[in-house]
């Protein structure tokens, strides 16, 4: 999943692309987020980029 939505910037495009709630896809980057203990993208009402650490991550 974070392949795509680092790809796409988009929560509905990636869930589009993923056959899957644009919820569920926000809800998954946020424990995947949790879990490294930092946020990979950063977030407003209007746009998604990703953090330095999110460009760090393999795409693959």
């Amino acid at each position: 999943m974070f392949p795509v939505l680092a790809d796409e910037l988009h929560f509905t495009r990636t869930a589009e692309r993923l056959r899957l709630t644009p919820g569920h896809v926000s809800q998954t980057i946020k424990k995947v987020e949790r879990l490294v203990g930092a946020p990979l993208f950063e977030r407003t009402s209007r746009q998604i980029r990703l953090t330095p650490l999110g460009k760090q991550l393999p795409m693959t």
